[in-house]
């Protein structure tokens, strides 16, 4: 009796990962043995050998030489995490990153740009940039920014597909003057933004922007772990890149509350104050920053609201 060798979940995901990866002269491999992609000898407990050669990564993307460069798990509903420690271990030592995703987040208006994808980027693009660095190419401190890089047919060297910040403001503003909300010629100036994380690593971003109405905001919530880092460790900006893509989801989110006060349904709008209290309530539940800032020009402190539920301060 045969059986579907892919959910729906899984296909999806492999479609995501395939559309992007021959950019980067990698190759997707599907429910591979953990023992075929680490050397199971170098590993320093027997019982993770043995889960080693038992165990299969969800998603491994090799490059040209056949070298893994990441592995990425599927965590959705029904998944036993028994043994996610024991995966996570020998990640670790192998050096090999490993994302959990759990879901299919993406950012619809602001970037097209699926969250599964970002994470490809992500990696392939920091695995070029330190590269560099070592080639002697780039200045060892030049920080990484994943939204430096720009789309191969640019118009201008702000043109990436991967800013979330700069194609948010063009689109929230136009989006404010279009209901007539916008209450001075660039409302992109009163923007401010927040990302916080949990200890589980449950990413909660919001961002704010001034209006005739007063200010409106959105938010969004993604679960994303990177319990083995490997090369990534040496790349300092990857939480807050990660942290980023919350970032456009929010964004996202504000663009549609915009739309519907614009259209007279801002009752169905969960008010600014309640939002406020939301992010100091976090900060409360141990959350952390994970990234923001915006103008002085912004009708609301993000920042200021989740310092007000750590006794003050930020960090």
């Amino acid at each position: 009796m045969l059986k579907r060798f892919r959910n729906s979940s899984e296909d999806q995901i492999q479609q995501q990962i395939r559309a992007v990866i021959e950019g980067h002269g990698a190759e997707l491999h599907e429910k591979v043995r953990v023992a075929d992609i680490v050397d199971i000898d170098k590993l320093d407990r027997r019982e993770l050998g043995t889960y080693a050669l038992q165990a299969h990564f969800d998603f491994p993307i090799t490059d040209e030489d056949q070298h893994a460069v990441v592995a990425i798990e599927f965590d959705g509903p029904g998944h036993d995490p028994s043994n996610d420690a024991k995966k996570n271990s020998i990640c670790q030592q192998a050096n090999l990153p490993l994302f959990r995703i759990y879901g299919f987040q993406e950012v619809r208006e602001i970037n097209a740009m699926t969250l599964t994808r970002y994470l490809v980027e992500l990696v392939f693009h920091a695995r070029v940039f330190q590269q560099w660095k070592e080639d002697g190419q780039m200045d060892p401190t030049e920080p990484f920014m994943l939204s430096a890089f720009i789309k191969d047919d640019a118009k201008h060297i702000f043109d990436s597909e991967f800013d979330f910040i700069a194609n948010a403001n063009g689109k929230l503003t136009r989006a404010l003057q279009k209901h007539s909300l916008a209450d001075d010629e660039l409302p992109h100036l009163s923007i401010d933004r927040l990302s916080v994380r949990s200890p589980d690593d449950d990413l909660r971003a919001f961002v704010a922007i001034n209006s005739t109405k007063g200010p409106i905001m959105g938010k969004s919530s993604v679960r994303i772990s990177l319990p083995s880092p490997g090369f990534l460790a040496d790349v300092s900006s990857i939480p807050m890149e990660i942290a980023e893509f919350a970032v456009g989801m929010a964004s996202d989110d504000l663009l549609e509350n915009i739309r519907l006060i614009g259209i007279g349904a801002g009752h169905v709008v969960t008010p600014t104050d309640e939002l406020l209290t939301e992010i100091t309530e976090l900060a409360k539940q141990d959350y952390s920053f994970a990234g923001g800032g915006g103008s002085s020009r912004a009708d609301v402190d993000l920042l200021a609201s989740f310092a007000a539920g750590r006794g003050g301060k930020l960090f």
